[in-house]
């Protein structure tokens, strides 16, 4: 199962009432659910009754053979928006509702189950293609747009959220698309991409599991030629390039006077301690060593292993016993 939308689906029906609508045959000029969306798939539908204001749109839930529609959720309708009760002879057509405009870029859930379904066909080159004139003169078409770039959903590892790469049709021969760090495929990205099939030939995709550790930037590319595809984007809490702040990194912990250490791991704010403080302004200020300030004659000093001067103190004034004795002895 997989949700799926698509152009130009519609079917007429002659089911009454509120349940399950047996689909019966494409309209002229139109293609059936079955062609169109597949079955066992989920989709966004509208039914209307002809000749009347009797209306709904919902997520519906297509049987294995295509040929039912159940109304799994209403979304709106002209009774209130829940099940309308219709009476007559219906259409039922692929559509998108207006919520997938007005929410701000919503994303259904793809399950492992049901994952997202994108059908990649290839195709010439046009120079519409972010890398037109380099690599390859062939492009990915992802439903029918060309190497377009698309944005990732998901956050929690209990639930990622999972885009199949349908590479089915012929046209996907000798081009597997695979996933990179780098738009010259410098570095395979393979963490929750799983393959399935050859390239071009039927049951053959690509799938990505994606979380809040998915890097925020990927290439798709053909892992046999270059530049054909172009990127997606993903919401995650790693950053696979450079990362530019434009004015202050503001930590969890802004507690004035500390560093950021790494541990071997990550980095963590530490204020400094032992022999040394550092204001917000990154001044460092020495801690007394216990040894007062002054000028020392003939001085006498004893230095730590860390080579801290403990003590000091100044020697007897004018020359010594022994630089005296080797003066007589010279005389």
């Amino acid at each position: 199962m997989a949700f799926k939308l698509n152009d130009r689906v519609k079917e007429s029906s002659a089911t009454t009432g509120t349940g399950t609508f047996t689909l019966g045959g494409a309209v002229s000029g139109f293609e059936t659910f079955s062609a169109g969306i597949g079955g066992g798939n989920t989709t966004y539908y509208c039914i209307f009754e002809t000749g009347t204001n009797n209306f709904e749109v919902g997520f519906g839930t297509l049987n294995g053979g295509a040929s039912t529609l159940a109304r799994t959720n209403i979304i709106s309708s002209s009774n209130s928006d829940a099940a309308v009760n219709f009476a007559g002879a219906t259409e039922v057509f692929c559509t998108v509702p207006g919520a997938k405009i007005s929410l701000p870029k919503p994303e259904e859930y793809g399950s492992s189950s049901a994952p997202k379904i994108i059908t990649v066909k290839v195709g010439t080159k046009t120079t519409a293609h972010p890398y037109s004139g380099q690599g390859s003169s062939s492009a990915y078409f992802f439903d029918g747009l060309e190497s377009p770039a698309i944005t990732f959903s998901g956050a929690d590892s209990s639930y990622k959220y999972y885009y199949r790469f349908d590479q089915a049709d012929s046209t996907n021969s000798g081009h597997p698309l695979r996933f990179y760090l780098e738009a010259d495929k410098s570095t395979a990205y393979t963490t929750g991409v799983t393959t399935n099939g050859t390239a071009g030939s039927s049951g053959a995709y690509t799938q990505i599991a994606v979380d809040a550790n998915t890097p925020n930037i990927l290439y798709y590319q053909c892992s046999s030629h270059s530049y054909m595809g172009n990127f997606a984007n993903t919401i995650s809490n790693y950053a696979n390039g450079n990362l530019t702040v434009g004015s202050k990194l503001i930590m969890p912990d802004v507690t004035s006077g500390k560093i950021l250490i790494g541990d071997g791991t990550s980095y963590e704010e530490s204020a400094v301690s032992g022999d040394a403080t550092i204001a917000s302004g990154g001044a460092l200020t020495l801690a007394n060593s216990g040894v007062s300030a002054a000028s020392y004659t003939n001085s006498s000093i004893t230095v730590d292993a860390k080579g801290r001067v403990t003590s000091a103190s100044s020697g007897a004034a004018g020359v010594s016993a022994g630089f005296v004795t080797a003066m007589a002895i010279a005389l």
